[in-house]
């Protein structure tokens, strides 16, 4: 598949356009720190505006507004980055707009000045995964030069002076990133979209909407590929110009990858369907991941790269912390730690992914989630027991007992009383599984935090 061509080298008139204007950066988190070491590289002018002082400095700031008023009256701004954690329909940021604000983003200032081809990945659940299989599939082709970020933990912008024309980017967008969007990568890969985030967007409307910005602004020299088994992600096409790929775990997909007869199989436009591995090869557990594996090929192959050795990258792929991780097993019990499950969906597709009577622990903050679907799933499922912890116990013991399987919930204070608990309920074969569906922040700093957590604990000698 031939790619856009770069249009040449985009950052000196750009940059150039920034010093001319009245730059804030609102709240600073990692993006808008890459952000700011960016401008400041370039002796570009730039206030901050943020509710606390930083815990560590900043170079280059020529003004502060600290305080809980800080988005307070931002005309005397042209141009304001957002920190993706900050609502971008927040009012005070509309009635910027309304005034001739141009709000923006360190993804989408990346987006501008990158001469490099850029494939974007979002989704509800997945797109990390999706993202380090998808650069793996890429890096086998020793001709050009793979860089990632977004999302997945790097601001693509700490690695613009590095890219040439002939490289590749790969991007994981949250709805975060895309809201400010007023382009769109040259591939979208678009996996399942449900429902997330609803602590932060207005309604589910609001958050599909701003996932669909990712092919928005895509052209007829473009290219969209969807997840053909969601109904959500099919929608995406009519938002787009581009050409359409399609994955599917249900049949073929063509152009595109799909799942038949025990096979991950792929097929490029006007070409013969060839056999990529046996789904026996995937080393990620569970249905959701043999998408994640079909989107992942779907989009090396829109991106140009050869499908020769992606047989021997897809398995030799391990799975990335906190997700449906495998951490040890103890006395005859297995234990797998997938604390990045923030939502009832990711949650539902861990349990389908194991065979064995499971222990799950689950809870957390809320983030506006319905939980009858994870009380059907518990109830339907090989649910040993559910030990709940975190603000949302309640609610989701009120869902498993609506389910019809309240005899399984025991209400624990914390995640290690709730290990404690397993350890005690489990017999030999049986898998204790952290999947919370919920956020961390009412007992942890981060997903990560509450996952390191969990692996301590099991692989403690009191665990033993």
């Amino acid at each position: 598949m031939a790619l856009k061509k770069s249009s040449g080298p985009k950052e000196s008139s750009a940059t150039q356009h920034l010093h001319q204007r009245r730059i804030a950066l609102l709240g600073l988190g990692v993006e808008n720190r890459a952000l700011a070491r960016f401008l400041h590289a370039r002796q570009i002018p730039f206030a901050v505006c943020d509710v606390r002082d930083p815990a560590t400095p900043v170079e280059g700031v020529q003004q502060w507004r600290i305080g809980e008023g800080y988005l307070d009256d931002l005309t005397d701004f042209d141009l304001l980055f957002r920190t993706p954690g900050l609502p971008a329909l927040d009012p005070r940021l509309c009635a910027a707009r309304r005034c001739g604000v141009e709000v923006s983003s360190q993804t989408q200032l990346f987006l501008q000045l990158c001469p490099a081809p850029v494939l974007g990945i979002t989704g509800t659940k997945g797109k990390g995964t999706t993202t380090a299989l998808l650069h793996a599939l890429l890096a086998t082709d020793p001709s050009v030069r793979i860089f990632s970020g977004g999302n997945i933990g790097r601001p693509p912008l700490e690695f613009i002076d590095e890219l040439q024309p002939t490289d590749r980017v790969v991007l994981e967008l949250s709805s975060f990133q895309l809201q400010d969007f007023d382009q769109s990568p040259h591939i979208a890969v678009v996996l399942s979209v449900t429902e997330d985030h609803l602590d932060y967007h207005a309604d589910r409307a609001e958050y599909v909407a701003a996932k669909k910005s990712i092919c928005r602004y895509q052209t007829t020299g473009d290219i969209l590929v969807v997840n053909r088994d969601c109904p959500t992600a099919r929608t995406f096409a009519d938002e787009s110009l581009a050409a359409l790929w399609t994955f599917s775990t249900t049949g073929p997909s063509i152009p595109g990858a799909w799942i038949a007869d025990g096979q991950l199989w792929a097929c490029c436009p006007g070409a013969q369907p060839i056999a990529i591995c046996p789904v026996a090869d995937l080393s990620l557990r569970g249905q959701h991941n043999w998408s994640n594996a079909a989107a992942a090929v779907a989009g090396a192959l829109a991106f140009g790269a050869p499908a020769t050795h992606f047989a021997e990258a897809i398995r030799s792929f391990a799975s990335l912390p906190h997700r449906l991780e495998y951490v040890a097993e103890r006395d005859g019990v297995t234990y797998y730690n997938d604390s990045l499950a923030t939502t009832v969906d990711a949650t539902c597709a861990a349990i389908r992914a194991f065979d064995a009577p499971v222990l799950l622990i689950a809870g957390g903050a809320s983030k506006g989630a319905d939980f009858s679907a994870l009380g059907t799933a518990i109830a339907a499922g090989h649910i040993r027991a559910v030990l709940l912890i975190g603000q949302e116990a309640p609610r989701i013991a009120a869902a498993v007992q609506q389910a019809g399987a309240g005899g399984i919930i025991y209400c624990c204070r914390d995640l290690p009383q709730a290990l404690d608990a397993a350890r005690r309920l489990a017999q030999t074969g049986d898998v204790v599984l952290l999947s919370p569906a919920c956020a961390s922040f009412d007992q942890f700093a981060s997903y990560a935090e509450r996952g390191d957590l969990f692996k301590r604990l099991v692989c403690a000698p009191s665990v033993v």
